[in-house]
């Protein structure tokens, strides 16, 4: 009976090193569930993400939150492909947990933060550009020439529909005539620098009387979704 007792205890003592070969680091573990919850968002199952939040983050996003958002990624993304890849981004010193995945029209991107029980404590999903950095920043920076040129009308044709209503030719005219009173006549563009967690320039620009950023945010097809003229320090460019 010793060799079979033998063999039982090497098998035992096996299995042991197998499990702990395999047992998640607390990042894989935070990366397996990245990537669950993107499968569970992309197909509609709203209750078991929130049950993954931390009690903070299920005060303030509702379950209905949660499913007008699914329901406005959908209708923006179309129907979930695949899932593409789950990494790790420290962001002003803070791990966020990102999952990419392909939509029928766009890529799609999760971030989620944990707290130091394992909780979701942020959660943020959109589309996202497959226009590189410097691609991106060319563009704003031909908007913003545009707005030195006074094209209101051509800027205004590049807005997405939420744009055009929030903020018509006129509008936006009206805008830069405030800044020129202000800051004098445009004088040149300096820079432009892509935000490297979301889809947006900062385009810094001198005028006669001191510097002011423009910043543009595009949705994935290229559309503008977002323009702001913003004050900028005259001593250095401004920091995204």
């Amino acid at each position: 009976m010793r060799p079979m007792r033998n063999f039982l205890l090497l098998f035992v003592t096996f299995i042991g090193i197998q499990c702990l070969s395999y047992a998640q680091t607390p990042e894989e573990k935070r990366l397996s569930t990245t990537k669950d919850v993107m499968e569970e968002f992309a197909h509609g199952q709203i209750a078991p993400i929130r049950q993954r939040f931390s009690d903070d983050l299920k005060d303030s996003v509702s379950e209905n939150d949660l499913k007008s958002a699914h329901d406005e990624l959908i209708s923006a993304a179309g129907a979930f492909q695949s899932q593409i890849s789950q990494t790790t981004r420290i962001v002003q010193g803070n791990p966020i947990y990102v999952c990419k995945a392909q939509f029928q029209n766009f890529k799609v991107e999760l971030k989620l933060m944990f707290d130091d029980s394992d909780r979701i404590s942020d959660f943020g999903i959109s589309p996202i550009s497959d226009v590189s950095p410097e691609s991106m920043e060319a563009s704003a920076k031909a908007i913003t020439e545009l707005l030195r040129q006074l094209q209101f009308k051509e800027v205004s044709t590049r807005f997405n529909d939420q744009m055009k209503a929030s903020m018509p030719a006129d509008r936006l005219e009206a805008s830069w005539a405030h800044v020129m009173t202000h800051l004098g006549p445009f004088k040149s563009i300096r820079s432009a620098r892509k935000d490297p967690e979301q889809d947006r320039v900062d385009v810094r620009c001198e005028f006669e009387n001191g510097p002011m950023i423009v910043r543009i945010a595009f949705e994935p097809s290229g559309k503008i979704a977002g323009l702001w003229m913003l004050p900028a320090e005259t001593e250095k460019d401004s920091q995204i």
